[in-house]
């Protein structure tokens, strides 16, 4: 799965300043909450998906607290998985979930995280995508990550 959501200026504003992803984070979370409330699903969804995006690249640049980022990751999967349901998009949804996953253990691969630190992420997402197969009546066997190359851009 290739999810794109953020535009080329801004993911290459984001790579070459990390230090302002964590507020960009902030924002575009923001607004697709507020989107998502007011049941405007269609409009939260390049916000949330920004918000993903931003923070993978928290994620790689490492310049903020690892934990906080698992949980700013977990947080926008979550509010994406959702968001991608509301549209009809449940293979993308669970798609994002296992993203994620993969992200997060690939962290403990690396031996950037101990387990202790992402046990709790984790678990969580574990447990929404075990939600979401028994919900839908998807198959199983979801290891491997499907699904077409999205892009969506606020531009």
């Amino acid at each position: 799965m290739n999810m794109r959501f953020l535009c080329k200026t801004h993911r290459e504003h984001l790579l070459n300043e990390p230090t302002r992803a964590k507020a960009f984070w902030g924002i575009a979370f923001d607004t697709a909450q507020s989107f998502y409330d007011q049941c405007l699903w269609s409009e939260a969804l390049p916000h949330i998906g920004c918000a993903f995006e931003t923070s993978d690249i928290m994620l790689t640049s490492k310049v903020e607290d690892p934990r906080q980022t698992y949980e700013l990751m977990s947080s926008s999967s979550v509010l994406l998985a959702y968001t991608l349901l509301k549209v009809g998009q449940v293979d993308e949804a669970r798609n994002v979930y296992w993203c994620t996953i993969k992200r997060l253990e690939r962290e403990l691969s690396e031996g950037n995280a101990n387990y202790p630190e992402l046990q709790h992420n984790l678990g969580f997402l574990y447990r929404c995508v075990e939600s979401l197969i028994i919900t839908y009546r998807l198959e199983s066997d979801t290891a491997q990550i499907y699904g077409e190359e999205t892009d969506i851009s606020l531009h």
